[in-house]
């Protein structure tokens, strides 16, 4: 089964690893500089994106030490999806 997430509006476009590549580092460099330091969105997982990543249906992704984390959220039912929260570290270094 051939997929197209990359170019959506090319009908004959075939995603290669490339493709993903470069959109998820292009992605990961955006989110970097729009989160502010240990804040973070919930996102509820949806599609693809559960059988990718099959131990969570609820994340977190957050911009920790200028870096983009994904934190498992299935128990917090408090929040909505597209929630802004903000990342307290108990043990800081």
């Amino acid at each position: 089964m051939s997929s197209n997430y990359t170019k959506p509006n090319d009908p004959d476009h075939e995603d290669k690893p490339q493709d993903w590549l470069f959109g998820a580092l292009l992605f990961t460099r955006t989110l970097g500089l729009v989160l502010p330091e240990n804040h973070g969105v919930i996102i509820d997982l949806v599609g693809d994106m559960i059988e990718l990543y099959p131990q969570a249906s609820r994340v977190i992704v957050a911009n920790q030490d200028d870096q983009i984390v994904v934190i498992d959220a299935d128990d917090r039912v408090d929040l909505n999806e597209g929630d802004l929260v903000l990342i307290i570290n108990d043990n800081p270094n």
